[in-house]
């Protein structure tokens, strides 16, 4: 490993990690997030004294309402501090073990893709179209010269991918978001699937990774109450951390056949 690129990579990972955080700030105002929260805010509001007006009427006590939770905007910890954190590491790490050449640079781009949805999803738990579509229209384009891919094993894994969380979205009750199954898609497209050899399943790999990742950790916040079932965890983050690890032990390099 390269101590002097690991280091300069990291740096540089450090300020792209600032400018996705920059990005998901100025998508919150392009997206009008906290308008949105605010109307949701009024409703629940409005559902929940008609409801304890409801109870009155019937002689009965109001049950007590969970107030709501106001979400975070603009700059926080998430965006000046864990986003150049983990772009920081995920560039050192990357660039020092495969240097520096065309496959890694590619890798380092998604690097960055990954760590501006960890942020947003952590924060809002949502991932944004904006974000997801042009990543997938990139990723499916830039299969055609990553070796180990193809755009057929791209589409396949897009697809597949994508089918089985927008599956999972329909018969959880949306347990999942539809933001995760076009998070999935993308993965997909990345990572690439084909069922001609056992060393071209990448994808499944990075979902199978993602989400032994996103259960262990459930199950811990769980055991120590940091958590309940009802609770809302994103997976985003873990999906994306299964198919870096994917990524860091790299594509096949055998010629990619259509």
């Amino acid at each position: 490993m390269n101590v002097a690129l690991t280091i300069g990579a990291g740096v540089v990972g450090a300020a792209v990690g600032l400018g996705a955080g920059a990005l998901s700030v100025a998508l919150e105002r392009v997206d009008r997030l906290r308008e949105e929260e605010e109307e949701e805010r009024r409703e629940y509001e409005a559902e929940t004294a008609q409801h304890a007006e409801e109870a009155r009427s019937r002689g009965e006590q109001p049950e007590a309402a969970p107030a709501w939770e106001p979400e975070s905007y603009g700059w926080t910890w998430l965006e000046w501090g864990l986003a150049p954190v983990l772009a920081a590491f995920g560039f050192g790490v990357f660039a020092g073990n495969q240097g520096l050449t065309w496959v890694s640079a590619v890798d380092l781009l998604w690097v960055a893709v990954f760590v501006h949805i960890i942020v947003v999803d952590i924060k809002h738990r949502l991932i944004l179209d904006k974000v997801t579509y042009p990543a997938i229209a990139v990723a499916l384009v830039l299969s055609a010269v990553v070796p180990g891919l193809s755009i057929v094993r791209a589409l396949i894994g897009a697809g597949v991918l994508g089918g089985f969380f927008l599956l999972f979205h329909v018969v959880s009750r949306r347990g999942i978001g539809l933001g995760d199954a076009k998070l999935g898609a993308l993965i997909g497209a990345i990572t690439g699937l084909g069922f001609d050899s056992v060393s071209h399943l990448q994808a499944i790999d990075a979902m199978i990774a993602g989400v032994l990742l996103g259960g262990a950790t459930a199950l811990v916040l769980l055991i120590t109450r940091r958590r309940h079932l009802t609770d809302p965890i994103p997976y985003g983050p873990f999906l994306c951390a299964g198919a870096a690890l994917v990524l860091f032990q790299g594509l096949t390099l055998t010629p990619p056949s259509s």
